[in-house]
């Protein structure tokens, strides 16, 4: 009996053991594809803010979203969507790099953008560092802010 119970209890710890893991390698795999999605769309992102495509911009942000300026303004996603629309924001180059990290339905990207391009004819063209904030809602990766820091040499 004693061998009986001792085996029992072997396959119970095990299967719990198989469990634990499995629920692990899935949430890795979720955070994996999480990941790539963010990446993704930061490079459709990218394209918009180059191309000036207000309509994408304006999908791919949150109603409540906020931006802080390299000269600690704050706007709103209505704002910066007008401003490529009319013309005002201009972006002749872009290049970015990141570091993306997923926390569940939260991710942050944190990476540097090499840019050539101006506002309302003001030149804004340098190097940035930048945090933007990623939150899914009802299945839908959209950005909620972003704040920019510009890199002394």
């Amino acid at each position: 009996m004693k061998g009986r119970a001792a085996a029992a209890l072997f396959c119970l710890c095990f299967a719990f053991a198989i469990g634990v893991w499995g629920k692990h390698v899935l949430a890795q795999l979720s955070s994996d594809k999480s990941t790539e999605q963010i990446r993704a769309l930061e490079a459709a992102r990218n394209d918009a803010i180059v191309h000036g495509d207000a309509a994408t911009l304006e999908r791919m942000t949150s109603d409540d979203y906020t931006f802080i300026t390299l000269g600690g303004e704050l706007r709103t996603k209505a704002e910066i969507v007008k401003g490529f629309a009319t013309g005002a924001f201009k972006c002749e180059s872009r290049e970015i790099s990141d570091l993306t990290r997923v926390y569940g339905n939260a991710a942050v990207v944190t990476g540097r953008s090499t840019q050539k391009g101006s506002e309302n004819g003001k030149d804004y063209s340098g190097d940035y560092w930048f945090t933007r904030v990623y939150v899914k809602e009802n299945g839908r990766w959209l950005t909620v802010a972003l704040q920019t820091t510009l890199i002394q040499r």
